[in-house]
């Protein structure tokens, strides 16, 4: 019994069908009601796997679930859906199930070890940090993780794979074969998101240097951490590029790194330092450093979408701790270990689930009758982008710091 089938095993057999999950699983509502592409439903494919069955569609269920881990806060059993379908989706990758792989996950892990960045983009992740001073030693990093400038491309080819269709199964493995495809992703992305991004980055430097932190940032040089590869099951490949990223660390003698998105937040405090050798550095969030700014108090309502992320993934509160202090903060009617999430994690191989999942958080969050809305991930940001309202903390701090 390989490692995957044991651990598998082990958390799908103490399922006693209950179907808790189910009422609180964002993807089923979303694929109108298949009891396949649900949290029990998921359980329940991963039980036929390891009972030997292998002729079931594994891969478009496991692959939509949006690793929220909403399942496992309402499990009287204590079984976590989300990991199941990590280790299922581990199974696909590692071909244990033939002819499943997803042939843009393939292409993405492809391009990832080969160019350091999902899409092969180098120097356009870097344009936010022009004219802006950094510290010459690399003890401290600021560390973006490409999240939030990967998103105005992400968002664009979202909206290609979606007006494509199924025509990706022939074009990813065509681009796959090109060399860089940089000069084509290069090219398409939402302007109004770039900027917005990179203002958001700009707002986190400001604040961190306002609050007297010495940072650097390796600039062209900065890696992925390799989110992806571990979301899509590539754990093996994660594993060698993970490493090469620590080692580069190393090399660099980073001893600090300042995430600024909960996805990389995440990564790195729970797959590098179980996966990797010598992973020995001090990870913070950015909002941790600025407990010493004062802010003006905004006399508004406001309401907050909690990113998965980072009150499940990570036990991190602080983001809310600050909206508390200076705002009339009122939450919706998912918050906390319950926050609901946007979507966002499956936009890219399915936007019209995605779609009617942000849609269905956006209500929730209108519903307070907030004035804003926050989030503090840019993910998160993107998908509930549906109006003026939202914003980033990054922009509500950096508009109230005295």
């Amino acid at each position: 019994m390989n490692e995957v089938i044991r651990a598998l095993s082990s958390e799908a057999s103490n399922c006693i069908n209950c179907g808790f999950c189910e009422a609180v699983c964002p993807t089923i509502p979303a694929f109108d009601y298949k009891t396949s592409m649900g949290a029990r439903g998921r359980i329940n494919l991963a039980k036929e796997f390891l009972s030997g069955n292998h002729s079931l569609n594994f891969r478009d269920p496991f692959e939509s679930c949006l690793d929220c881990y909403a399942c496992f806060q309402v499990c009287p059993a204590h079984v976590n859906s989300g990991v199941v379908s990590e280790l299922m989706k581990q199974a696909i990758a590692e071909g244990q199930i033939e002819n499943q792989k997803h042939q843009v996950a393939e292409m993405i892990t492809k391009i990832v070890f080969k160019y350091k960045d999902p899409l092969g983009l180098k120097k356009e992740l870097t344009e936010w940090s022009k004219g802006l001073e950094f510290e010459n030693s690399y003890e401290t990093i600021l560390y973006t993780g490409h999240m939030h400038q990967l998103m105005a491309y992400n968002k664009k080819l979202s909206e290609m794979l979606k007006s494509i269709g199924e025509l990706y199964r022939f074009l990813a493995p065509l681009l796959s074969s090109l060399g860089n495809p940089s000069f084509i992703f290069s090219k398409f992305y939402d302007k109004k998101i770039k900027e917005r991004s990179e203002s958001q980055l700009k707002n986190i430097y400001f604040l961190l240097k306002k609050a007297g932190v010495k940072f650097s940032y390796l600039g062209v040089e900065e890696p992925y951490p390799g989110t992806l590869m571990i979301d899509m099951g590539y754990v093996n490949e994660f594993k060698q590029y993970a490493q090469w990223v620590t080692d580069l660390f190393h090399k660099k003698g980073v001893k600090n790194i300042i995430t600024v998105d909960p996805h990389t937040y995440d990564v790195l405090l729970n797959k590098y330092t179980k996966y990797v050798k010598g992973f020995d550095f001090n990870v913070t969030f950015y909002l941790d450093h600025l407990s010493t700014l004062k802010f003006s108090r905004l006399d508004k309502i406001v309401t907050y979408h909690e990113p998965c992320h980072l009150v499940r993934h990570t036990d991190h509160n602080v983001p809310k701790g600050f909206i508390e202090s200076i705002t009339n903060l009122i939450l919706p009617i998912h918050n906390g270990k319950n926050t609901y999430c946007c979507g966002g994690p499956i936009e890219a191989f399915y936007p019209k689930a995605s779609e009617k999942i942000s849609d269905k958080r956006f209500k929730e969050l209108k519903q307070t009758k907030a004035e804003i809305i926050i989030t503090s991930c840019p993910i998160c940001f993107v998908n509930l982008y549906k109006d003026e309202s939202v914003m980033d903390i990054s922009e509500l701090l950096a508009n109230l710091v005295t």
